[in-house]
């Protein structure tokens, strides 16, 4: 999964506090027992030296297999003894070692090599975290939009839709993109005025890909690329070149709103062009048109967005505006 350095490095904090908590908890345990049973400290320096006895009467030579089992009998005697102890106290013998919250890994984020389901997990919930703070969770959700808010009318001449059944249909698309987003999906282009759902459609993209456990980077365009050029120029550290060349989704929302300079140009076709080359999705909004792309962008910029993006056109009124007289005329 294609998450920031960020996400990975807040999900490897939360893993080792897990597991730092799962030892001092097992060690507190030990002392209390130790405190009032000073027989548990002689138990657990006997069954450590189990291991030790075993490898002595290998070395030694003679009946191995009776002296293990013999060992082996040992072993277990403590285990009942000590188990008993910690039964009295009304504890649990499996807490005399640290219970990790996965086993499969002892909180470590890895296992075999590989990376764990664990830690993959929680990569996928900090990157919801971090969206959640970013932006109102309530404009993440297909079922928060409303299609009322568009008119039934005028009837567009070409496509004979309202700008309502227009967005129905915008709405829709969105939604199965949304279901079936993976690896190689398309690259989208939102245009159309402000107010007109952009934003809301696009976050609700960016939630269902986090929930599926991809990486999404989400953004105003004029904040990413304000970043790059703090890295760029040394102000401020960060690793966001990386991230928003990698991430599973990137979304660049109100672009054209950002200050325009060659060195922003610069960046935003790098991120367009090493996308389109790894096949990484891109969604770019913005109120601009194909040709006012291609006027401020030029063409190496705008003609990789309209022929490698599919557009979806927005249409309708400014749905904050609508809210805010709604709001007035209820006041």
């Amino acid at each position: 999964m294609g998450y920031s350095r960020e996400v990975y490095d807040a999900a490897l904090a939360a893993l080792e506090k897990r597991r730092i908590d799962a030892v001092n908890r097992a060690a507190a345990l030990k002392d209390r027992m130790a405190a009032k049973y000073p027989r548990v400290r002689e138990i657990e320096a006997m069954m450590a030296g189990c291991s030790v006895q075993v490898a002595k009467a290998v070395l030694d030579g003679g009946d191995v297999e009776a002296a293990v089992e013999r060992i082996k009998n040992e072993n277990l005697a403590l285990q009942a003894e000590l188990a008993a102890l910690l039964a009295a106290e009304g504890e649990d013998a499996r807490d005399f070692e640290p219970r990790y919250t996965c086993p499969r890994c002892g909180d470590t984020g890895y296992a075999g090599g590989q990376v764990c389901a664990c830690l993959k997990n929680l990569m996928r919930e900090e990157a919801c975290r971090r969206l959640s703070r970013t932006v109102s969770m309530e404009l993440t959700s297909f079922d928060d939009i409303q299609l009322s808010y568009y008119p039934e009318t005028p009837v567009d001449p070409r496509s004979g839709l309202s700008p309502r059944q227009w967005m129905g249909d915008v709405l829709a698309f969105c939604r199965d993109y949304a279901e079936n987003f993976g690896p190689g999906a398309e690259n989208l282009l939102f245009s159309g005025p402000t107010g007109t759902g952009k934003t809301h459609l696009s976050l609700s993209i960016a939630r269902a890909a986090t929930e599926k456990g991809y990486g999404v980077v989400y953004g105003p365009a004029q904040v990413l690329l304000r970043r790059l050029e703090k890295e760029r120029f040394g102000r401020q550290t960060g690793d966001s070149e990386e991230m928003l060349l990698e991430c599973d989704l990137l979304i660049l929302d109100d672009l054209g709103t950002e200050f325009a300079s060659p060195f922003t140009t610069s960046c935003l076709y790098n991120i367009v062009n090493t996308r389109l080359l790894e096949a990484r999705p891109t969604i770019v909004s913005t109120n601009l048109q194909p040709p006012e792309l291609l006027e401020r962008y030029g063409q190496q910029i705008a003609s990789r967005m309209v022929g490698s993006y599919r557009t979806l056109l927005f249409m309708g009124q400014d749905i904050r505006q609508l809210r805010a007289a709604e709001r007035l005329r209820g006041g």
